[in-house]
């Protein structure tokens, strides 16, 4: 049963609604649901949402093709100037291996081989250049002072080539097009250009000489070779001795005096000699006049050699007694020789005299004036060493460490008006100045032994320092590398030296990779040689070594190259001097031009 509302209680009818008709209307204005509204929020998003991912994708996949062209022309650029490169220093190395000049200019036949050789290895690698204009040559050198390097491009010698690898050209027929997008259209861009430049080098070294100035470097030149190397040759050495000494012609310190006047001393006036049959020592030094006196006491032969003091200053004109112990020294060494030149007094044997027991240079100041071997074909090789770097101009420097019985830094030079002081800078481009230093030395200079040990150790103190506020002279960016040559066998060492505990020589002497060691010694000096080799190279100093004639250990120096990472030159000699001269000659030309291996630089401007 129905309840009877009252009037009051009745809803207001809703506008719409028809009066008086038998069903109510639908309310006009239907509320639509939350829900649907929603429904289309999320289609104009995900809408707005999938264009966005579209474009990021197409973003991603282009920058991926852009990245992964830029690496493949990268890696065809850097070959290709490393390629150009190589071609430069395969050319200076042929030229030292035979001898011959060599040519690294601008417009030599070597830089057209390397820009041919570019555009080879480019395409090997995919990559399309243009000789011309995508690879240049130049000239890079270290200046000090702004603490960079500078390349000068046009301008020789050649020791740097630049390549570039571009996909810049808008016609994307081309081989060197633009890259071609492959969602171009989504950012508006149909390509994209690429560039890749690669600049190879060829460092410039800081080289070190070490010598042996041992008294063994005269050998050759004495009466003891003629067994050996026959006695036309050796007559030939010592008067080739003689006759540079009157060429020369030095003179007494402060004096107008011949040192080795043309018409000799007294009897002693020729090469052969003039031949005395007395055994007395007094007799003989009056029978050949050397007894003779100037009116002022003075000896009218003075013996030609006096030395020098301490500091290197030469000393003067000997008095009559201390000539007349020189001379009688001589007359007793010829009187006891044998063979045929056994009591025959003359130049040759007094070459020979001067060369075995009066070789320093505190005895005899002159020697470094003659050509005595090996010594001076050891010398000759070192001047063709400063004249091939000169014309190479790659901005090598070069020092020169010494060794005897002790090493020496062959930095100075005070000879008469001749002073030279490299000691604040003693590897240096001024390869004049080391070539004067090291022609002013004779064989067996300082002494006669051989500590080769220690001429490697002092090369590398020169190198790298000895530690706290020495820290060497080797130039920044510069290879450091060392020459060691030796004519004989090491026989010089620290007392009580001994090889590290651990020590491993198959570490450093295993020629065929078998892990077996090819060389080894129990030879203390040998040992504390190579030990100290090895040292060099942990510091990452290249190690070229030298074995000159028949003595020379060459085991111990085939051991320390290939331990250095170096190339190991034997020089056997021969028949003469002269052949072992043009062997120094031309194993020193083949070390200048092994220049180190090529590298990639930062592209200059």
């Amino acid at each position: 049963m129905t309840t009877p509302q009252s009037e009051d209680s009745r809803p207001e009818p809703t506008p719409g609604w028809k009066a008086g008709g038998r069903t109510r209307a639908v309310r006009a204005n239907k509320r639509v649901p939350a829900s649907l509204k929603r429904k289309g929020i999320v289609t104009v998003l995900a809408a707005f949402t999938l264009t966005a991912i579209f474009a990021f994708v197409a973003f991603a996949v282009d920058t991926a093709k852009l990245s992964l062209t830029q690496t493949n022309i990268q890696t065809a650029a850097d070959a290709a100037s490393l390629a150009a490169a190589q071609e430069i220093t395969r050319a200076i190395h042929d030229a030292g291996r035979n001898g011959g000049s060599f040519d690294v200019g601008i417009d030599s036949p070597s830089v057209a081989v390397a820009r041919q050789m570019a555009v080879d290895v480019a395409e090997a690698n995919g990559a399309w250049i243009d000789s011309a204009r995508d690879v240049k040559f130049g000239n890079r050198k270290y200046n000090p002072s702004t603490g960079g390097w500078v390349t000068t491009w046009n301008s020789g010698p050649i020791n740097t080539v630049q390549v570039d690898v571009r996909r810049d050209n808008a016609n994307l027929t081309a081989q060197d097009s633009e890259v071609l997008l492959s969602f171009g259209w989504a950012v508006g861009r149909e390509s994209a250009p690429l560039l890749a430049s690669s600049a190879a080098f060829v460092e410039s070294r800081d080289l070190v000489l070490v010598l042996d100035f041992s008294g063994s470097m005269n050998d050759d030149s004495t009466l003891a070779s003629v067994g050996n190397l026959g006695q036309a040759t050796v007559e030939a050495s010592l008067d080739g001795m003689w006759d540079s000494l009157r060429a020369a012609d030095p003179k007494f310190s402060g004096t107008t005096k011949s040192k080795f006047p043309s018409t000799g001393f007294g009897q002693v006036n020729s090469k052969y000699g003039t031949y005395k049959s007395s055994t007395t020592t007094d007799t003989i030094f009056e029978q050949l006049n050397l007894d003779d006196k100037n009116s002022n006491g003075t000896p009218k032969y003075p013996f030609p050699q006096v030395g020098r003091f301490s500091n290197g200053v030469e000393k003067g004109s000997p008095d009559y007694n201390t000539s007349t112990t020189q001379w009688k020294n001589y007359i007793n060494y010829v009187k006891n020789l044998s063979g045929t030149y056994k009591r025959r007094y003359g130049y040759r044997t007094l070459m020979d005299y001067l060369q075995v027991e009066r070789e320093r240079y505190d005895q005899a100041e002159d020697l470094w004036r003659t050509p005595h071997y090996p010594f001076h074909a050891v010398k000759e090789g070192a001047t063709m060493l400063c004249d091939f770097l000169e014309d190479l101009s790659y901005g090598d420097q070069l020092g020169v460490v010494s060794y005897a019985e002790e090493a020496v830094r062959e930095d100075y030079l005070s000879d008469g008006g001749t002073v030279i002081d490299l000691k604040s800078d003693p590897i240096t481009d001024q390869y004049a100045k080391i070539d004067a230093i090291q022609r002013h030395k004779q064989a067996g200079h300082y002494s006669m032994y051989t500590g080769t040990g220690y001429g490697i150790k002092e090369a590398r103190q020169m190198l790298l320092g000895t530690g706290g506020s020495d820290t060497g002279h080797l130039r920044y960016g510069a290879r450091p590398t060392m020459i060691v040559m030796t004519d004989g066998l090491a026989n010089r060492s620290p007392s009580g030296f001994t090889l590290p505990a651990n020590w491993n020589w198959a570490k450093w002497t295993d020629y065929d990779g078998d892990g077996v060691a090819d060389y080894s010694t129990s030879d203390v000096h040998k040992r504390y040689a190579f030990y100290e080799a090895t040292e060099c190279v942990k510091r990452g100093i290249t190690v070229h070594s030298m074995s000159v004639g028949a003595g020379a250990d060459r085991n111990l120096m085939r051991a320390i190259a290939f331990a250095g990472k170096g190339i190991w030159i034997d020089v056997p000699g021969g028949s003469s001097p002269t052949q072992m001269e043009e062997q120094m000659e031309q194993s020193f030309q083949q070390i200048g031009s092994m220049v180190p291996s090529t590298k990639l630089v930062e592209v200059s401007p």
